[in-house]
């Protein structure tokens, strides 16, 4: 009888375990702080090319704010078929899911850098917190770890 118990009890447990197991953690590799910096950076620099949704241009009228109205440089990046990638959603996941973040940091990097888009008061943490703002669109949840250019975490093990 009391072996009866014991196996009902180990039954549910390792179910219990597998499906934990199983999913990816989503939280840990940035924390909230860095997320709120990289909102306000990404929307005064690389939001005004990706737009504020993170959705990207795809060249279409109305879209905003509208490249008219942006800066030379600027509007040279974006070109004139007036497409720029998206840092959110599927497409962006399909691209850079399995990846790390340290690698997502590092392309983020050369775009500050580039000289035509001219970005400046540029500092160490800013790509740094625009990827954990990208993050956070993407699905992931803060925790208490800074993200890091080293972080080796992919991508996808942290969104949706």
């Amino acid at each position: 009888m009391i072996w009866r118990g014991l196996r009902l009890i180990s039954i549910p447990a390792a179910v219990c375990l597998v499906v934990s197991a199983g999913e990816p953690a989503r939280s840990g590799i940035f924390t909230a702080s860095q997320a709120a910096a990289g909102r306000m950076a990404y929307e005064r620099t690389c939001g005004q090319c990706h737009t504020p949704t993170l959705m990207g241009r795809k060249g279409d009228p109305g879209e905003l704010p509208p490249v008219r109205t942006l800066s030379a440089s600027w509007q040279k990046f974006i070109g004139p078929r007036g497409y720029v990638a998206p840092l959110a959603g599927k497409t962006f996941l399909d691209r850079w899911g399995k990846k790390t973040a340290a690698e997502l940091i590092a392309r983020f990097q050369e775009t500050v850098d580039d000289p035509v888009l001219k970005f400046e008061g540029i500092d160490d943490e800013f790509t740094v917190n625009i990827t954990a703002y990208i993050l956070q669109v993407n699905g992931a949840m803060p925790g208490t770890e800074p993200l890091t250019r080293s972080t080796p975490v992919v991508v996808n093990s942290v969104t949706r």
